[in-house]
């Protein structure tokens, strides 16, 4: 049975035994490691109670799996349902669990976890359409979740954050769940005795984890952060980004702009301009992109437009230092929203 990360936690409150496997999988290997625990204290209680919870690691796994016989088999001393988690599943187990769980009278819960297996992976098939075993995917927090993930966590650790402090912790964080749990961690020790979570507190505390963004760039640039917007250019440089290609990133987002400007200048306002954007903003951006519309009117866009388009055409051109000439477009169109936001 195939299910989802939000359906198959909802769905351990009532986890009898007639489900005698879980399969977790996918890229996201905080998110797995998190419905795991899930998983194994939905059935044992705490995993620190090593009657009812065991722990394998596939590599201690032989081909016959006789390990993983005898953990699945034994029973506790004190009585009461067994978690058997095995990590770093991979294939060599779908011909153990073929032979194992359809002979089993076993009541106790096994638990696979992986990040390396596949929808197309053998054990995953196998174990897709059989009714005693569920199979979850969890993949990288997309970006519309992450904000409703980091507020659980913050809470986990009895802590509160305003809007604004929650969208700079986010802007600050990466689709992976397990990185993001860590500099949580680390705020919460950071916060010692206090629960209010603020804008300095983040900054002091959580490392920027999102890794080099073109869109990033693109919101330095607008915003007039000149400091990282040249950073963040030889970032993604070193990292193999193509000039060009940064160029098209900040005329689409330039264009975006232009077409809100526009907007704006028929009467709209600027909320309603804004919730009208296709693909909506990330809820992190809104302040951000709101800023950008205060120093952007449409016909400064109009010109900045134009300079953008010829610097990817000098950037395509044969024997022109496209490096550079990004570089150069980068820094004009940052100090240039700088001075522009420090007169308004």
């Amino acid at each position: 049975m195939n299910f989802k990360p939000a359906q198959l936690e909802n769905s351990l409150k009532s986890l009898g035994t007639n489900i005698k496997c879980i399969v977790l999988f996918g890229t996201n290997e905080g998110a797995i490691a998190d419905l795991q625990k899930k998983c194994a204290e939905a059935v044992c209680g705490s995993i620190d109670d090593a009657f009812s919870y065991a722990q394998l690691e596939m590599e201690n796994i032989s081909k016959e799996g006789q390990e993983l016989y005898a953990e699945y088999h034994a029973q506790s001393l004190m009585g009461g349902r067994r978690a058997i988690v095995v990590k770093n599943a991979d294939n060599n187990l779908a011909s153990v669990l073929k032979n194992m769980l359809p002979e089993t009278n076993s009541e106790n819960l096994l638990i696979l976890s992986s990040s390396s297996l596949k929808t197309n992976s053998s054990l995953i098939t196998w174990a897709k359409d059989r009714e005693d075993v569920i199979i979850c995917g969890l993949y990288e927090d997309r970006e519309a979740d992450l904000g409703s993930i980091t507020q659980n966590m913050l809470q986990e650790k009895s802590l509160k954050a305003d809007v604004s402090t929650l969208q700079l912790l986010c802007s600050r964080l990466s689709p992976d769940r397990k990185l993001n749990q860590g500099e949580i961690d680390k705020l919460a020790i950071y916060m010692g005795n206090r629960t209010e979570v603020t804008a300095d507190d983040v900054r002091a505390a959580v490392s920027d984890v999102a890794g080099a963004s073109a869109e990033d760039l693109c919101y330095f640039v607008a915003g007039g952060d000149v400091k990282k917007a040249c950073k963040m250019y030889d970032r993604l440089i070193k990292e193999g980004a193509e000039p060009a290609t940064l160029v098209r990133q900040i005329a689409y987002h330039f264009a975006k702009l232009l077409e809100c400007a526009a907007q704006i200048e028929g009467n709209k306002s600027i909320d309603e301009v804004i919730k009208s954007i296709r693909p909506p903003l990330m809820f992190y951006r809104k302040t951000a992109f709101t800023n950008q519309l205060k120093i952007w009117n449409r016909a400064r866009l109009l010109r900045i437009m134009k300079a953008v388009y010829e610097t990817e055409r000098d950037c395509k051109t044969t024997n022109m230092p496209a490096e550079q000439t990004a570089g150069y477009l980068v820094l004009r169109l940052a100090d240039a929203a700088h001075n522009l936001a420090a007169k308004n």
